[in-house]
């Protein structure tokens, strides 16, 4: 099966774009059912690391809003190769408990086959978002 570079990358486009317009029911739309989802656990966070259908990516991002007020999504680039792609960028989010802002650089992996993303793994700096939304968190020592 051949795959179109502009499909994949305009799946990617949606993805951001509907994360940024905090649309949850929208994003969730363009996952698959059966999706192979994964993100590093982050301590203290209600979203889930796992999601296996549509509902439960919006699960995720629900849980996500609840405890991050997304202000921005600054992409850096983007490789698409076949139907995978990986998407690098920087959030910027406000914390709704205590107003902290926070920051930190992701890295996104997915898989995009028939429209919908099949295959999605996102890598972003846990021990930032952990002590965002408990700033007692012990720092790592070297």
């Amino acid at each position: 099966m051949t795959h179109r570079r502009g499909d994949v990358t305009m799946a990617v486009e949606k993805l951001v774009a509907r994360w940024a317009a905090k649309d949850t029911a929208g994003l969730s739309r363009l996952f698959a059912d059966g999706v192979r989802w994964w993100t590093a656990p982050v301590p203290g966070a209600p979203w889930p690391a796992e999601a296996r259908n549509p509902r439960e990516v919006e699960s995720f991002f629900l849980a996500f809003r609840a405890v991050l007020e997304l202000t921005a999504i600054t992409t850096r680039g983007l490789v698409v190769d076949g139907p995978d792609a990986v998407l690098t960028g920087r959030l910027h989010a406000r914390v709704q408990t205590t107003g902290l802002t926070l920051a930190y650089d992701f890295a996104i992996a997915v898989s995009v086959h028939g429209g919908l993303v099949t295959e999605f793994r996102m890598y972003a700096d846990t021990l930032a978002i952990a002590r965002a939304l408990a700033p007692d968190v012990p720092p790592v020592s070297p």
